[in-house]
């Protein structure tokens, strides 16, 4: 079944692509970062750098809840780097958004990577459509954000535009640079509780018998539950039950609408969002 599947996705991609690859994006990325944003060269690479290390944190925690986790991660370089340069806002929220927009791309990777596989795509195909997407897709996002958003600091944080994610990566930006002191009161032992209790709950599902492992919450979809809107966090939870009981009742069959079903949901919650946003702007400039 291994060679059969390997035959049907084609070549994978040789290690010498993924070393120039390596290369090139932590020249270009830290230099865009040295001479957009005034970030010094070696904050840079270091940017880059632990962006692997939660990249691989990336892919757990999509693997298990299907969620980018890209706001939580960006803090853990907010951290990082408010502790080494405290005083600079800019370079706190620059290299967190380096490290919070790769490692959530990881993760959307995974997904493609993984629907390819089961239809049998050209992983190589799959690259080197990846690395044009990454180049339209930039130049489109930022085309759409400028029309858009054409004034950020006077519309974002607005009853149209309340950016939440910006607001709560500020937040934390400003906390670094004022001092630790000005976080809530109870903050830092949280993070300690919520860390120390989450590898407890890693460890003892490697651990212990598989009977007893099988019933422990998963850590990853709790800290994910804290983390994003709680609106998220119900409609996923009614989601799943809608799900269970949707295939419970109707057992292969519905189990085989469940994915169709959700994906459109989605999609048609983004779109009308979207097409809400353009008609504002419309009416808005006419």
């Amino acid at each position: 079944m291994d060679e059969q599947l390997a035959q049907a996705v084609g070549p994978g991609i040789p290690w010498s692509w993924l070393a120039v690859g390596l290369v090139a994006v932590t020249v270009a990325t830290t230099a865009a970062q040295t001479t957009i944003f005034g970030i010094s060269p070696w904050m840079g690479v270091l940017a880059v750098g632990l962006t692997f290390i939660l990249a691989v944190v990336a892919a757990r925690v999509s693997g298990e809840t299907g969620i980018p986790p890209i706001g939580a991660l960006g803090k853990v370089t907010q951290l990082t780097f408010g502790l080494i340069n405290p005083a600079s806002v800019t370079e706190n929220l620059m290299t967190a958004n380096v490290t919070g927009g790769a490692a959530g791309q990881c993760s959307d990777l995974l997904h493609d990577l993984k629907t390819g596989l089961l239809v049998g795509a050209s992983v190589r195909a799959q690259a080197l459509a990846q690395c044009l997407g990454v180049l339209v897709g930039s130049l489109a996002g930022s085309a759409a954000y400028l029309v858009l958003v054409p004034d950020p600091a006077a519309m974002l944080l607005t009853p149209e535009w309340p950016a939440p994610a910006v607001a709560t990566w500020m937040a934390v930006a400003e906390l670094f640079r004022d001092g630790l002191e000005a976080a809530p009161q109870g903050a830092l032992t949280a993070s300690l509780v919520g860390g120390l209790a989450g590898a407890a709950l890693a460890v003892l599902q490697q651990h212990l018998p598989q009977q007893w492992a099988a019933v422990l919450p998963s850590p990853v979809s709790i800290g994910l539950a804290f983390v994003i809107p709680a609106w998220n966090s119900l409609s996923l939870f009614i989601g799943a039950m809608a799900a269970a009981a949707a295939t419970r009742a109707g057992g292969s069959a519905a189990r085989r609408l469940i994915l169709p079903v959700a994906a459109g949901l989605v999609a048609g919650e983004s779109l009308t969002g979207v097409g809400t946003a353009v008609v504002s702007f419309v009416l808005g400039r006419s």
